[in-house]
């Protein structure tokens, strides 16, 4: 059968997901977002807005498709089946827009991928409460944490049992790289929440592995352009610090057998807040902040309130300075609340904060 025949007589069936918060609109739409982030999910609804003879699905990541010809007659094809939507999975950074339909909804790994009249819409996984809309569990709110803590923010692994999560990631990243660029990303693991180094990569490689500098540094720029990582700046635009974060916060866990809470706390309070779609940066006294829309925050999962407040009141000149009015401390169980001198110190557990963004 031809491939193009094929994918029309067999159109996608969407899984019982609750809906996204991301609602793309438009008739010519690229969806960019890293690794099981949903961008399926989102593409195949809104070709549903239209009558099954209607809309055409392409899988390019379809293991059977070995060659790309069978586009060139892509034009061809939408004119005789009356086609009004065509949606393409997987389209790569090289990827050349030769037909033309009414609606077009494309989905990439690649932010460096650009289509000329398309409007971008980024898609991350799920936020907290996405995944509490999707895991369908009737557990109390701590326990409800734990999970989406276990299984990282990714849109398949809210669905799969706790035993299938580290097979699930591992082989999901094994099917796109190869054994050298997994052991940069299981290195990249080891620095989540701290400062980035190359160099402390490139070391602890070449003891057992041939590899050069360059290669880590290519490397870690094919991650930040298919949304596997993410870079955090240093406030001050003078220092060259730079953190850097999973956009899937369960994959250090699946990479690294050290295990630290307070990091992946961390990492997970980065992926939620990006639904804010605002400039995130850290200094020396806070882990994170958006100047955009004044919002301040620091990881201290399991230091008791009172001494929360004391290096609180002690660093108050710094908030006071870059004009922050209140500072949240993402706490593993306590709340609390005090202010000083103007500024208001929040202690609240992730589930309490991630809920009010």
């Amino acid at each position: 059968m031809d491939i193009l025949e094929y994918f029309y007589e067999n159109p996608p069936k969407n899984g019982k997901f609750i809906d996204r918060k991301l609602k793309p609109s438009g008739n010519k739409i690229l969806l960019k977002g890293g690794l099981n982030s949903g961008k399926t999910t989102i593409l195949t609804e809104y070709l549903q807005n239209f009558k099954d003879k209607e809309f055409l699905y392409i899988n390019l990541d379809d293991a059977r498709i070995n060659e790309l010809n069978f586009l060139l007659n892509l034009n061809d094809f939408i004119k005789t089946k009356g086609i009004k939507a065509l949606g393409i999975d997987g389209v790569k950074n090289d990827f050349k827009l030769q037909f033309k339909c009414e609606n077009i909804i494309i989905s990439t790994c690649y932010n460096s991928l650009e289509l000329e009249g398309f409007s971008d819409f980024f898609i991350n996984g799920f936020d907290y409460e996405e995944f509490i809309a999707n895991y369908g569990k009737n557990y109390e709110a701590r326990t409800l944490f734990s999970h989406f803590l276990a299984r990282g923010n990714r849109v398949k692994t809210a669905f799969l049992q706790d035993f299938e999560i580290t097979e699930f990631l591992q082989t999901k990243l094994r099917s796109v790289f190869k054994p050298l660029l997994i052991s940069v990303i299981s290195k990249l693991a080891l620095q989540i929440h701290q400062n980035f180094n190359a160099y402390k990569i490139y070391k602890e490689l070449k003891t057992h592995t041939k590899i050069s500098k360059d290669k880590i540094y290519e490397a870690v720029r094919e991650f930040e352009d298919i949304n596997l990582i993410c870079f955090v700046p240093h406030l001050d635009k003078k220092s060259s610090f730079k953190r850097v974060y999973f956009y899937d916060f369960g994959l250090k866990n699946v990479l690294s057998y050290e295990k630290d809470p307070k990091i992946t706390v961390a990492n997970m309070v980065f992926c939620e807040l990006l639904k804010l779609q605002s400039k995130i940066y850290f200094d020396d006294k806070i882990d994170f902040y958006l100047p955009q829309k004044n919002i301040a925050i620091k990881i201290e999962p399991f230091l008791p309130p009172e001494l929360i407040f004391l290096k609180f009141k002690k660093q108050i000149d710094h908030f006071k300075n870059l004009g922050i009015k209140k500072i949240y401390i993402i706490s593993n169980a306590n709340e609390a609340d005090n202010a000083f001198e103007g500024v208001r110190c929040v202690i609240v557990p992730f589930w309490k904060w991630a809920v009010t963004l």
